[in-house]
């Protein structure tokens, strides 16, 4: 059985549930609806040479190119998006599905990406059960929580480190046997600093969860009916999970 799960990174993120949420100001008009991701690597984030880019930004390009509905795709700071938090504004995005999303937003269509939280070690390193993670050392990025079990074992041996791309490093120079976090984001970091699948062994997953577009009950009728169209369109037909590819995929070797 699946489970729901908060994931927080400080300082970048807010707790995944609330991960991606609406805020941007449009009129009425028929196909003017706002499309935001949260701005946060890897969901949205601008390179040095000033491009946006993200897999929720382009998941979201693609859906609005699809669907022919939704204004251009902006990225939003997760404080801007806290502090205007459910405001039923005429918006999509796409986030884990959670009580409190289904509480207030419309749950349009499922994206076909289950993102996953537990423990990735390094290669050589089994983790079958929860037992494994005795003796070893595991970097826990600031902020992270998505095991009650785990967050308040005081018996395991856990380093806390800033940001999930110091843990990266610390497992790469050899200084930590494990690091706790959303797998897909610890690969798509692993990746950026030049890691490949092999440095890797199977991770042990606590929580996971499914990715949905969802909108404000604002939108139309016609307006839902052509979004949920296009979502349908762009999973049967791989556009979906090539976008996912291209960021969580690690090389091979």
């Amino acid at each position: 059985m699946k489970n729901k799960f908060i994931l927080q990174a400080a300082p970048q993120a807010i707790a995944l549930c609330l991960l991606l949420i609406l805020s941007v100001n449009v009129n009425s008009a028929e196909g003017d609806v706002g499309m935001v991701a949260m701005e946060q690597i890897p969901y949205g984030f601008e390179s040095d040479d000033g491009k946006i880019s993200g897999v929720i930004y382009d998941l979201l390009k693609e859906i609005r190119a699809a669907s022919g509905i939704g204004l251009a795709v902006d990225i939003e700071p997760a404080k801007r998006l806290v502090a205007t938090l459910f405001r039923g504004k005429r918006t999509c995005t796409i986030v884990v599905n959670s009580p409190e999303i289904v509480d207030v937003l419309d749950v349009v269509e499922p994206i076909g990406f289950t993102i996953t939280a537990g423990i990735l070690p390094v290669a050589g390193i089994k983790l079958e059960d929860y037992s494994d993670l005795a003796g070893k050392l595991i970097a826990v990025p600031l902020g992270i929580q998505f095991d009650e079990k785990f967050h308040n074992d005081n018996s395991l041996t856990k380093i806390s480190t800033p940001q999930y791309i110091n843990a990266i490093k610390m497992m790469r120079a050899g200084r930590v046997d494990a690091v706790a976090g959303a797998i897909s984001v610890l690969k798509y970091i692993a990746g950026q600093e030049g890691l490949t699948a092999t440095f890797f062994d199977k991770p042990l997953v606590f929580a996971e969860s499914d990715f949905y577009l969802v909108c404000s009950f604002k939108l139309s009728k016609n307006e839902r009916a052509k979004l949920q169209q296009a979502v349908i369109k762009l999973r049967s037909n791989g556009k979906i999970q090539e976008i996912l590819g291209s960021y969580f995929n690690l090389p091979k070797q």
